[in-house]
């Protein structure tokens, strides 16, 4: 990854948080002047990109984009304080991720590339039920839960691929390993 990209990215999700510790309601103005930064923010990093090539422009680009939208959610919910902005912010954060993910996985092909996939849309589940169960004030899985969830995935989905009789041996494995027996 480019080094001068998470300067810039670091530098911008300062800025993004000055205005957060103002304490009181976001007036107009401030609102206008906070989406102006987010736009020049994003300008700026998409600057960087285009001097990139191929997939790392590509990354580059997911990753701005990405910083945009949690930093647009962010300021929704300062500016509205609602319970459901709130909400929103890990979920938009979750999908950045896995945008993010997704584009790493585009250069890999053939079984690296469904593998990578995989694991990427393996953890944005996680990521968005962790959200909505954070958002539900229920107490999300431990982090050991959800990687052995994860682990359990990419496990059934390899033995898939496989003849039906070294299948079911697989699966039983699977599950065995998973504590689902």
């Amino acid at each position: 990854m480019n080094p001068l990209f998470l300067i810039l990215a670091r530098g911008a999700l300062v800025l993004l948080s000055w205005p957060a510790l103002a304490a009181g309601p976001m007036n107009r103005f401030e609102f206008e002047l906070e989406t102006q930064r987010i736009a020049s923010t994003f300008t700026h990093a998409r600057a960087v990109c285009d001097e990139l090539t191929s997939d790392t422009k590509d990354i580059c680009v997911e990753q701005a984009r990405a910083v945009q939208a949690l930093a647009h959610a962010e300021l929704a919910y300062r500016r509205s304080g609602h319970h459901s902005d709130a909400a929103a912010i890990p979920v938009v954060r979750a999908e950045g991720a896995y945008a993010v993910a997704r584009e790493r996985c585009d250069k890999k092909v053939g079984g690296d590339k469904a593998r990578c996939l995989a694991e990427a849309k393996a953890a944005q589940a996680s990521a968005l039920a962790e959200a909505r169960a954070a958002a539900a004030g229920i107490v999300a899985q431990t982090p050991v839960d959800t990687r052995r969830d994860a682990e359990y995935q990419r496990a059934v989905e390899k033995c898939e691929a496989m003849a039906s009789d070294t299948r079911s041996h697989c699966l039983t494995a699977a599950r065995k390993k998973a504590g689902r027996i």
